[in-house]
């Protein structure tokens, strides 16, 4: 499985985050909304559509701070896709000593999973299922 969206789903009362982390077996992703630069100029939904999502990793209560790039005032998600920038990055922390976290377009759930851990996060995983009617 491979990152292929972070989603911030938002804070509680005390301020803590909650960030989806979208998992595909495929990197290939052919939605038009991702070539719109800058990201944030999009009024249409980023998010990968159903057909590719295979896994949500659900990071909750967290005082991580994300920048997510479709909210970038300067990048588009394709220039994450195309590795120029990350999907989402730590914000910066002069005071902090931890080494910053990023993550990538195509990264390895195994990676994004190593990368929490090693800050004591929890990434409950949910693999989606469709039911045929």
């Amino acid at each position: 499985m491979h990152l292929i969206y972070v989603n911030e789903i938002g804070s509680d009362y005390k301020g803590q985050k909650q960030y989806e982390f979208i998992f595909s077996k495929s990197t290939e992703i052919d939605m038009d909304e991702w070539f719109i630069i800058p990201a944030s100029a999009s009024s249409q939904p980023k998010s990968p559509e159903m057909e590719y999502v295979d896994l949500v990793g659900l990071l909750k209560n967290t005082d991580l701070q994300l920048e997510l790039v479709q909210d970038s005032d300067y990048f588009g998600v394709i220039d994450a896709v195309d590795g120029v920038v990350a999907m989402a990055w730590e914000k910066f922390d002069m005071d902090s000593d931890s080494e910053r976290l990023t993550f990538k377009f195509g990264e390895s759930i195994d990676s994004v999973t190593k990368k929490l851990k090693i800050r004591s996060y929890l990434l409950i995983k949910e693999e989606i299922k469709f039911k045929e009617i």
